[in-house]
C-alpha cells in the first residue's frame, strides 16, 4: 500500500531521479513487510490451547494435567496421576495427553 500511494505521490511531485529513489525505497519496504508477514504466519501458536501441543506436564488427580504452573482438563490416553505426560492434541478446551516413555 505504501508503494502504491507513495509511488504515485513521488511521480506527481518529485523530479525523475528523486522519484525513482523514493519508489525503490518504498519497494524495498514492501518486500521487507512481506517477508515479516510470511515469517509471522508460519510461526507455531504460542498462546491458548493450541500452543500447548507438544508440551510436557504432570498428570494430576481428577483427569487434569499441570503445565507451566496451571491446571487444565485432560483426556488421558495413557498414564497414572504423577506421571509425566505429553500433550498430543486439543479437543475444545480439553487437552489430549499420553504418558511420556521413560528413558
Amino acid at each position: 500500500m505504501a508503494l502504491l500511494i507513495g509511488g504515485t505521490l513521488a511521480l506527481l511531485f518529485l523530479d525523475l531521479p528523486w522519484s525513482a529513489v523514493v519508489i525503490a525505497a518504498l519497494a524495498a519496504l514492501e518486500v521487507f513487510e512481506f517477508r515479516v508477514w510470511r515469517w509471522a504466519v508460519r510461526q507455531r501458536p504460542r498462546a491458548g490451547a493450541e500452543g500447548m501441543v507438544g508440551e510436557v506436564g504432570v498428570l494430576a488427580e481428577g483427569g487434569r494435567v499441570r503445565i507451566r504452573g496451571s491446571s487444565y482438563p485432560a483426556r488421558v490416553m495413557e498414564g497414572e496421576p504423577g506421571d509425566r505426560v505429553l500433550v498430543e492434541g486439543v479437543e475444545g478446551l480439553t487437552l489430549v495427553v499420553r504418558r511420556v516413555p521413560r528413558a
